[in-house]
């Protein structure tokens, strides 16, 4: 059925899919993916090689259906996309290698279709991008696994006991970049007013849909610790805050016991910005032991960033040399 689908879409819109898109199986068991990976990784698979932008909204019109309609709808609300900062398209595990997290063509896709800030080797660029969908059509396994398991295994929904497939990559309501934004974006904008407001503003207009469930949810009742490290000089600011969100339920999705949300704020000296957010992930109890460790803080220690977060210039490794501590809740950070 599904090879004669595909002739018959091929026929209608003048393409011929490959043999390897017309038998493609998933989940594929030899890649060790697991019936969450699917429709994801199919599309993945689906869409090799393929650069025309009418093949390829067929293809993810066909493999998922409803896709394409997120993809739009977020695209066309640059408030909401203006939130978040630069990512890197190639994962730490493969500086080594160069090999991409998300195939170029599907960023390429994106990108025509977002007008968002991206170099011209898409390696680099759009966080809200990257870090979402990008993410669920991710065809390489890092030493973590999918990059899609954070939205698809249902581990965030668990662990805050919210409705399955909220923050996945066909929710009910909503949409996967605009309720994850929705989410997270109070926790790590909380002490920026600047941040504060374009978030409201991406809310009061739409940009962000207000989702009841998540508009609703008691969110000052949560347990969060953040991280500060600040690189400070006569050149630039760059602040990094990495806030530890413990799930207030038991995880029945996994092993993680929170979440992880990471933001930046990079600025020329006297040219003041604000925080953006990068990604947000869950986490087990290693990750904060870590972070919050005595010996990992300190007022002039190397600074560098991390889950994959780009800024706009490269700083000499000389230069990312800072203060690392736990922020005080009860003052004010910032610069």
């Amino acid at each position: 059925m599904r090879e004669t689908r595909n002739a018959l879409l091929a026929v209608l819109l003048g393409f011929t899919f490959t043999a390897t898109s017309s038998f493609a199986v998933c989940p594929d068991l030899t890649l060790n993916e697991t019936a969450q990976d699917c429709p994801w990784a199919q599309a993945s698979r689906d869409t090799t090689g393929i650069t025309d932008p009418v093949q390829l909204r067929a293809i993810f019109d066909q493999d998922i259906p409803g896709f394409m309609g997120e993809i739009d709808r977020d695209g066309a609300n640059p408030k909401l996309l203006n939130l978040w900062g630069l990512s890197s398209n190639i994962d730490v595990s493969n500086l080594a290698t160069g090999i991409v997290t998300i195939p170029k063509n599907i960023v390429q896709f994106f990108v025509s279709l977002w007008n968002v800030p991206y170099n011209a080797t898409f390696t680099q660029g759009c966080a809200a991008l990257n870090h979402t969908y990008g993410y669920l059509l991710s065809d390489i396994s890092t030493p973590y696994g999918y990059k899609r398991a954070r939205y698809v295994k249902g581990e965030l929904e668990s662990g805050f006991g919210m409705t399955p497939g909220l923050f996945g990559g066909l929710p009910a309501q909503g949409t996967l970049l605009s309720n994850l934004t929705e989410f997270v974006g109070p926790i790590a904008f909380r002490d920026s007013a600047k941040s504060k407001q374009d978030y409201n503003d991406a809310l009061a207009t739409g940009a962000i849909m207000t989702v009841p469930e998540i508009a609703m949810y008691p969110a000052s009742t949560l347990n969060v610790q953040r991280l500060m490290e600040v690189v400070s000089n006569a050149t630039f600011y760059l602040e990094i805050r990495t806030d530890i969100v413990t799930f207030p339920k038991t995880n029945t999705q996994g092993t993680d016991t929170a979440l992880l949300v990471y933001s930046l704020d990079y600025h020329l000296t006297g040219q003041p910005s604000s925080p953006r957010l990068i990604t947000a992930f869950p986490v087990n109890n290693a990750t904060p032991t870590a972070l919050f460790a005595p010996t990992n803080l300190g007022d002039a220690v190397p600074i560098a960033l991390q889950y994959n977060a780009a800024l706009p210039v490269t700083i000499p490794v000389d230069q990312m040399v800072g203060k690392r501590f736990i922020a005080n809740e009860s003052t004010s950070t910032g610069n």
